[in-house]
């Protein structure tokens, strides 16, 4: 993923008006169509599944305090990372087991729903399965 110039002016508020936030996680954006998209010829008249996660789930889980880290796309607090031990490396979702520990000892976990940086989808139809087993 590339960051837009914004990312840190727009989502640093956040971290600095309320220091229990651990973790501040934006939407992943693909500039290029899923091999579902692009096989199926539909290109971007079907949403990306990626719009039902980072959509409706995220602010789901924002509501309840229970925001995802993704990977990327998102501002971690060092200090946070510390507390707990560092990333949770013992898994292949560690991403999402580094928020689940945080949340576990207190931190706040929160959402921007607003895409601040964009990558390529997976261009093969076995990368994107593999990707999906993986998450």
């Amino acid at each position: 993923h590339i960051p837009t110039r914004a990312f840190l002016q727009i989502s640093m508020g956040w971290m600095v008006s309320d220091s229990n936030i651990a973790l501040l996680q934006t939407p992943h954006h693909f500039y290029s169509p899923d091999p579902f998209q692009r096989n199926l010829a539909v290109g971007y008249r079907t949403p990306p599944e990626g719009n039902l996660f980072y959509g409706v789930i995220q602010d789901g889980n924002d509501f309840w305090d229970a925001t995802f880290f993704c990977g990327s796309c998102a501002i971690l607090r060092r200090k946070a990372i510390e507390k707990i031990g560092g990333f949770a490396t013992e898994t292949v979702t560690e991403d999402a087991h580094t928020a689940l520990r945080m949340q576990r000892k207190g931190w706040a976990t929160a959402y921007l729903r607003i895409p601040l940086a964009s990558g390529l989808a997976t261009e093969r139809l076995i990368t994107h399965i593999g990707q999906r087993m993986r998450w």
